[in-house]
């Protein structure tokens, strides 16, 4: 069971922990999320071309969102791994905000039908 903060106040709203199902003892099972499997499937609203050596995801969430929070959905969404694919030329796909809050209020709904 995942939980969902709609408070759109808070800072971590997007915390990746959040959309990890987990079991009682506490242990997270991050393919077993319906956020986490549908990130991937948001239309493409843009792409983004790493300009700089050292791009870090949050940084790269603010350029595209104004905000950093996003820095997981951006790996995610392009099958990135780890800081260092971050490479010069990259292009980075990115979905939009409405559709990611569109995403995000569906998993709410999912949650409260459990």
């Amino acid at each position: 069971m995942f939980y969902i903060d709609l408070d759109t106040i808070t800072t971590d709203r997007y915390d990746l922990a959040k959309f990890m199902d987990y079991t009682d003892d506490g242990v997270f099972d991050p393919l077993n999320s319906y956020l986490l499997l549908e990130i991937p499937r948001l239309p493409k609203v843009g792409t983004y071309t790493i300009r700089k050596e050292v791009e870090r995801p949050d940084l790269l969430s603010y350029a595209l969102y104004k905000d950093t929070q996003y820095w997981w959905v951006l790996m995610w969404y392009n099958s990135l791994l780890k800081p260092q694919d971050l490479t010069v030329g990259l292009q980075i796909n990115y979905p939009s905000l409405s559709s990611l809050e569109q995403l995000y209020m569906n998993a709410s709904l999912l949650q409260k039908t459990k």
